[in-house]
């Protein structure tokens, strides 16, 4: 039990850290360009079925207590802007962080491949424990406790997009995965490698290099960006002591991000640079190149966030071109396949 409480402590930990590492951004799409033809599914896109995926446990994980979830759970919350605790059903509450989480004039399968995530983000969090230790509840609508939270942007079409969607959740091997989702992915995912090397301290085959085409929408901002840090903050960061001249990026990932950054005997994780650095500054480790001009360097990259599991900017594309939220989240958790819980 102790083993078991301990890996749902460390997934709501990270979820809790991926929302402090820009989840949450101001969205003004430029307009819309036009849109090709929805591309044909193949293996690569969508997983296999439930079937084959349910029997084989991926090491270090435990079993969804689904029994436990036959029924709407009634959750307590945490209102973090009015320090008071209210009660309503787990479907309620999932309205207000949707409509926090995406514009609530998004597409609805857009909307709808959201709650599928945080629905499955959320019992997540549930069953680690956490938000019980910091304010004896169930959830909090601190975004940097858990997620976002806007009652007041509540519409018809965010109801909807919860209704469609109501308990259903993405398991993978019989057991959630981790319902990671970031702005703009660059157009191509993350891998675990990547963004989350040792905070996840488990295998996450669903999360691998795919590609979509969220920069048919996505804020400029968030596609190419470039910025300048000071060499010796770089140097400082990495623990390095010689010529900054001597930093370069070591290695990278799957998807084409920053796995090592370093000089010499000294290095770090890209993802680690990152966070220190700051997330808003550099505001990705998919970086197309790294200059350095005596003074400071200079990194030009793309996408917005980690880039890991669902890129909000990808559904919205997705959804336009008439993808369906399952579509969706199987296209982005790769084997994971969507499960109903409770009608």
């Amino acid at each position: 039990m102790t083993n078991k409480k301990n890996f749902y402590t460390a997934v709501f930990a990270l979820l809790a850290v991926s929302v402090a590492a820009g989840l949450y951004w101001k969205m003004n799409p430029p307009a819309a360009k036009p849109l090709a033809e929805r591309p044909s599914p193949t293996a690569h896109q969508f997983a296999p079925p439930v079937r084959t995926m349910m029997s084989v446990i991926v090491p270090g994980t435990f079993r969804f207590p689904v029994d436990k979830y036959r029924q709407e759970p009634v959750v307590r919350v945490w209102m973090a802007d009015k320090k008071i605790v209210e009660s309503m059903p787990l479907e309620t509450y999932l309205e207000g962080v949707i409509a926090q989480e995406m514009h609530n004039d998004w597409p609805l399968e857009a909307l709808a491949a959201q709650a599928i995530t945080s629905r499955t983000l959320t019992l997540s969090a549930m069953e680690a424990g956490t938000i019980k230790k910091l304010h004896n509840v169930d959830v909090s609508t601190s975004k940097e406790e858990l997620q976002a939270y806007a009652r007041d942007k509540v519409n018809d079409t965010v109801r909807q997009a919860v209704r469609i969607t109501r308990g259903q959740v993405l398991m993978y091997a019989g057991h959630l995965p981790y319902a990671i989702y970031s702005a703009c992915n660059g157009q191509i995912a993350a891998t675990r490698e990547e963004s989350f090397p040792e905070e996840i301290p488990v295998d996450t085959p669903y999360f691998q290099p795919i590609k979509d085409n969220c920069f048919w929408h996505a804020p400029l901002a968030q596609q190419t960006w470039s910025v300048r840090i000071p060499a010796e903050e770089v140097a400082s960061v990495i623990g390095y002591e010689g010529n900054p001249a001597d930093i370069h990026i070591l290695e990278k990932g799957a998807s084409g991000r920053i796995l090592w950054i370093g000089a010499k005997d000294k290095k770090m994780y890209g993802s680690d640079f990152r966070k220190q650095v700051g997330f808003d500054r550099l505001k990705s480790t998919l970086i197309h190149s790294m200059e350095y001009d005596g003074k400071d360097f200079i990194f030009q990259g793309s996408g917005w966030g980690n880039g890991v599991g669902l890129c909000q900017w990808g559904a919205y594309t997705y959804a336009l071109q008439g993808w369906k939220a399952k579509e969706i989240v199987r296209y982005y958790y790769v084997g994971a396949e969507v499960q109903q819980l409770w009608h």
